[in-house]
């Protein structure tokens, strides 16, 4: 298998996980998106659906090879009110990685995170 990237275990620096690039995407689609948007619950499920897709279908063309993304997002009414959101997993420190992105308007607030992991 001369040739092959069959035996990677590390991914090559240019096709490393990002956290900065993603971010950008991320900001610009939900920002594009939501600037102008009003809260409405019964819109929101279809709403957080179509970001995650977008970001995940932007993400995945950045040419990050062998990485599997998981997209999180979470919409919901801005009315004063703190939220702390947390997350676990197990990964590999040396290939894997985030991005997170929280954006809020008069409305509502948004929160998407990207995890990217590499798969050996």
């Amino acid at each position: 298998m001369e040739g092959s990237d069959a035996y990677l275990i590390r991914p090559n620096y240019q096709h490393k996980f990002k956290p900065a690039v993603v971010k950008e995407c991320i900001h610009e689609i939900v920002k594009g998106r939501l600037a102008e948007a009003l809260y409405d619950q019964d819109e929101v499920s279809e709403l957080t659906l179509t970001l995650a897709d977008c970001v995940k279908d932007k993400v995945k063309k950045l040419g990050f090879e062998r990485y599997k993304f998981v997209v999180q997002v979470t919409i919901g009414e801005q009315r004063g009110q703190g939220v702390k959101m947390s997350s676990r997993c197990l990964w590999d420190a040396d290939t894997d990685n985030y991005a997170e992105y929280v954006f809020m308007n008069d409305s509502l607030f948004c929160a998407v995170a990207v995890f990217g992991s590499y798969f050996y």
